[in-house]
């Protein structure tokens, strides 16, 4: 395309379409960016948890799955790419988003309202009054619980065997139940499967 408009123009206004494609590209960027801070609410998030003076301990984890506001990176929206930035403190954690990075904000060990361990990941709730919540990698437990009460920690439950649950109410027709059943132990087997992959590359 770019070859046919320099075909057919003059260089100077080959340069001007030029200069405006990337302008509009330019803006429909600055256009998502506003949408992304409008929606997630990430002004108020700074004004309520600022960035302060803290004494980092050089753990920092990139491009970690979350919510914030009416955003979320995590499932379902396998589309989206993970946008917060986590960087350990001893104070605390300090968060910078994606779309915002001069602007982070600092969570005081204090305003971690609970800690969901998987086997694999750990979900880090805090404590305010929209959603804002994030993902770490399993290894950073220990630091966790070395910071916060052992009140706040919980077992993540496995979807699956909530499923397992749900199937055995007894509510359900029989044959619906079977078939459930099947489906549930094959989902299983493929995470496991690909959890065990999972954990040959690490």
């Amino acid at each position: 395309m770019h070859t046919m408009i320099a075909n057919t123009l003059p260089p100077a206004q080959a340069l001007l379409v030029l200069l405006g494609f990337v302008g509009l590209i330019g803006l429909l960027f600055l256009v998502v960016k506003l949408v992304s801070l409008k929606m997630s609410g990430w002004k108020l998030v700074v004004e309520r948890f600022p960035m302060r003076t803290v004494h980092f301990t050089g753990d920092i984890y990139r491009q970690q799955d979350g919510v914030i506001g009416d955003i979320s990176s995590a499932s379902p929206n396998p589309g989206a790419k993970p946008f917060f930035d986590i960087h350990i403190a001893q104070e605390g954690l300090c968060v910078y988003l994606a779309f915002s990075r001069r602007s982070p904000c600092f969570i005081p060990w204090s305003a971690v309202r609970r800690v969901s361990v998987s086997d694999t990941s750990l979900l880090v709730v805090v404590s305010y009054e929209r959603s804002f919540e994030f993902f770490l990698p399993v290894a950073v437990l220990p630091t966790l619980q070395a910071r916060l009460s052992s009140e706040l920690f919980h077992k993540a439950v496995s979807p699956f065997e909530a499923a397992k649950a749900a199937l055995k109410d007894g509510t359900q027709p029989r044959w619906m139940t079977a078939i459930a059943g099947s489906a549930v132990k094959l989902a299983e087997k493929e995470y496991e499967k690909e959890k065990r992959k999972h954990d040959d590359v690490a």
